[in-house]
């Protein structure tokens, strides 16, 4: 059942939020998220073999673990929010919004009217099967909990920023460096300056209307970076950090490289 989300307190009090961005099917993996510290997962269905069946035992886990369950969905439908909203999801990032429009409809989709349009049924898993509180308190506790997470991540987002940052019902803005890098036509290297600088006039328009703003991160020198220019959510990625953490052990234990 949706309970209060951890994410949405730690941003209110002004401290940022960790988390691994994992696209693959483990439970025991959201486990050891929650014994590390990390404050949310963020469940990757979009970039890999996650669907919703696999996905509810990693919220579950996430909620065992007390830390908040988030899914990176497919593409800005309504079923697809709505697929993992009712399993326990408490907050939805949304590839690919490229204008107001696209932003708004995120926003619907994500909350209950009067507010949104997202499907209700009262006997969902998030909805605790109708026996754990009225209908109207779980809509209000949803439209309350839940985070709305559009991705600017393509030249057109980059464009219309000021209006998808502007959108009611918007929370983080959550920048994809690379594939923004090859929409403007720099085939994915995020440090050219023109990259680097789209970056930072997305952070700038996101806090000018108050939202969050979420950066990736492979390791510590990327995520103090991230802090450094303003993100508030930190994703890791679980490949680069183990791969990089896993190198650096066997260096420093005096494996030869082969």
């Amino acid at each position: 059942m949706i309970s209060a989300n951890r994410v949405r307190r730690r941003l209110a009090e002004g401290h940022p939020v960790f988390g691994p961005n994992v696209n693959f099917n483990s439970a025991w993996f959201v486990d050891m998220a929650g014994a590390i510290g990390f404050d949310f997962v963020m469940l990757d269905a979009e970039h890999g073999p996650l669907g919703p069946e696999s996905a509810e035992l990693m919220i579950r886990a996430a909620e065992q673990a007390g830390i908040a369950p988030l899914v990176r969905i497919p593409t800005n439908q309504p079923h697809e929010f709505l697929r993992f909203l009712d399993i326990g999801a408490v907050g939805i990032q949304v590839p690919h919004v490229d204008s107001r429009a696209e932003a708004e409809a995120a926003a619907a989709a994500v909350r209950y009217a009067p507010r949104g349009s997202r499907g209700l049924a009262g006997t969902t898993r998030a909805a605790g099967y109708g026996s754990s509180m009225g209908l109207a308190e779980y809509m209000a506790l949803a439209n309350r909990e839940v985070l709305c997470m559009p991705m600017i991540e393509t030249a057109s987002g980059l464009k219309n920023v000021e209006a998808i940052a502007a959108t009611d019902g918007v929370d983080v803005l959550v920048i994809g460096p690379s594939d923004l890098s090859q929409s403007m036509g720099h085939g994915g290297n995020r440090n050219v300056p023109a990259v680097q600088q789209a970056i930072d006039h997305i952070i700038a328009r996101a806090k000018a209307h108050k939202k969050w703003v979420s950066l990736p991160a492979a390791d510590l020198a990327s995520a103090r970076e991230a802090i450094a220019r303003g993100a508030d959510f930190v994703m890791i990625s679980p490949a680069a950090w183990l791969v990089g953490a896993g190198r650096e052990l066997l260096a420093g234990a005096g494996r030869n490289a082969k």
